[in-house]
Formats: structure tokens, sequence, C-alpha cells
């Protein structure tokens, strides 16, 4: 086993002895928010620093395959155990879900480094990076994108395939009480494509180290953000951002490659000129009940002599008989 491998191993398995300890850490409510942020540092910057590390060695495609396969099979048997045998319940549920949460970045790795190897030169991280920003944004904020609909619809399908971001249980908890307490989510693209631009810098001798240590505090910002706003935002953004700014200096284009770069960037306009045409008004709030009445008796008076009036509809007398008289 090399370095990268046992710091990978190393600081993965440590955030899932982590998770699995943390419900049974008693901690008093004053200083519980403190601890979260303690918490969430510890388990980003522990991510992120695995994710570089791993993507410093150059994988092969059998180490590759065997990542992701291997991957794959914990996360899904991690979930599996929570959801059809422990039902989110217990000690076992916790143990399912650290289980769940220590495959999730093995197979994202393994497919980023797949992607990573359909990089022929470092010239087109450029329009890579334009391209993945504008569609993350379209994904997470347009009403029509396929997260923003998932997280609408099916919360719990990108909650079990997330990265969880946990947070203590103010006072600790027993084996009967315990709970898993989560204080957010990160999208598995994130870190697909995270390590797919960590291992194409170290492949083509770029700046990762410096990479690594601009992104992991301009992502501690930005998910703070998102935990103090409650706004989902998307994390491609900044990877992507970052991974540009400080990586500037190596790119060197030629003519067709700017112009390419130029169609990539009038795409990516496209994508968030969509984004932002689609995006849901506020509703009118509609008149009351009592004001369109008397705008159709008005249209009509001879109505109220021609029709005998209507008792008044059965629910609502049913609703208040249930509130006021005893059963």
């Amino acid at each position: 086993m090399n370095t990268s491998t046992r710091d990978f191993s190393l600081g993965i398995g440590s955030l899932g002895l982590l998770r699995i300890a943390l419900p049974f850490i008693p901690v008093p409510k004053s200083v519980a928010p403190a601890v979260d942020f303690a918490i969430l540092i510890v388990v980003f910057v522990v991510t992120i620093w695995s994710i570089y590390r791993m993507m410093s060695t150059d994988l092969n495609l059998k180490q590759v395959l065997l990542l992701t396969l291997c991957g794959v099979a914990v996360h899904v048997c991690g979930v599996a155990l929570n959801v059809l045998v422990f039902h989110g319940q217990g000690v076992g549920s916790i143990i399912a879900l650290a289980i769940a949460q220590t495959g999730l970045p093995i197979w994202c790795i393994g497919l980023g480094a797949m992607i990573a190897s359909l990089l022929r030169e470092k010239n087109i991280l450029i329009p890579v990076a334009i391209f993945l920003v504008s569609w993350d944004i379209f994904l997470v904020l347009s009403p029509t994108g396929f997260t923003q609909k998932m997280m609408k619809s099916a919360p719990a399908v990108l909650q079990q395939g997330g990265l969880s971001l946990p947070k203590s249980q103010a006072g600790g908890a027993t084996v009967s009480t315990v709970t898993n307490a989560v204080a957010g989510y990160v999208g598995p693209a994130d870190l697909v494509f995270l390590g797919a631009f960590f291992l194409a810098m170290f492949r083509f001798k770029m700046k990762p180290d410096k990479t690594f240590r601009a992104l992991v505090p301009v992502l501690i910002g930005y998910m703070v953000i998102v935990l103090v706003t409650g706004i989902s935002l998307p994390a491609l953004v900044p990877i992507g951002l970052v991974v540009l700014a400080v990586n500037w200096s190596e790119f060197k284009l030629t003519k067709d490659e700017w112009a390419g770069t130029a169609v990539i960037g009038l795409i990516a306009a496209a994508i968030l000129f969509y984004a932002a045409i689609t995006q849901k008004k506020p509703k009118k709030p509609t008149e009351p009940l009592q004001s369109a009445t008397s705008q159709e008796s008005a249209k009509s008076p001879e109505s109220l002599e021609t029709t005998n009036p209507s008792p008044p509809p059965s629910e609502p007398q049913n609703v208040l008989k249930s509130k006021s008289s005893p059963q």
C-alpha cells in the first residue's frame, strides 16, 4: 500500500468511526453550535484531503474499476441495511449509515478517475469547468433541473446517496434513543468531479497543492452559507472557479481552443439564461370568496329571486362540530 492509499483509507475510516461515536458523545446545548461547526470543518477538510491524497497517485484501469465496484457495493449494502433491516433506527442504523458513507467517496474517486482519463490535455479543463458550473446551477436552482425536482419529490434518495454532514446530539444518546443527526448533504457528483479535477492537475503537473489549500476554506465558507440560509447551492460553482483561478497561468490555449471555449461559454450562458427564466414567479393572492360571490350577484340580481339558497357545505359543519361539541 502506497502512502496515498494509506492516507485515503485513514481519512475515510476515521470519519466512519466519528459518525458512529458522535451520537453517544454528550455535548451541552450551550456549546452545541460551536461543536457542530468544528465537526463541519473536520468532515469537510478530511473528506477533501482524502480525495486529494488518493488522486496524487496514478491509478490504472484495474484500480479504477476495483474502487468503483467496491465503493458501490459498500455504499449500497450500507443503505440497504439501514432501510430494510434497521428501518433508520437504533445503533444498527448508525453503523449502517457509517458503512454507506465510507463507500460513497470510494466509488466517487473511481468514477472521477474514469472521467479524468478522458482529458487528453490540460487546456480542456477550462471548457469543462465552465460547462460544469453552469450545468450545476441549472440542476440545483432551476425548477426544471433534476436535482431541484429530486429535492422536492424524493429528498430521501438524495440523502441516502449524498455525503452527509453529521452534527452533535445535545446531551448525547443512549442505545435506545440514538438517532442520526445530520446538518446537511453534499451531492456525489461534487465528489466525483472534485476527484477528476485533482487527478487531472496531478497528471498534467499543475498546482494541485495550492488548489487544495485554496479550496478548503472556500468550500467551508460556502457550506456555512448553505446551513445558515437553508438555501441549496451548487457546489461545483466554487470548485470549478477555484480550479480555474489557481491554475490559470498553466493554460496556454491556441486560437482554435479559444474559439471552442467561447462556444462552450455561449452554451453555458444559454443554460444560465434558461435557468433564470424558468424560475417560478410568486402567485398573485386570490380574492376572498365573499368578494367573488358579491360580484357574481351584482351581474345577475334575479338569481336571488329565482333560486333557493343552498345550505352551507357539509364539510365545514362537520369540522365546526368536531371542534366545539364533545364526542
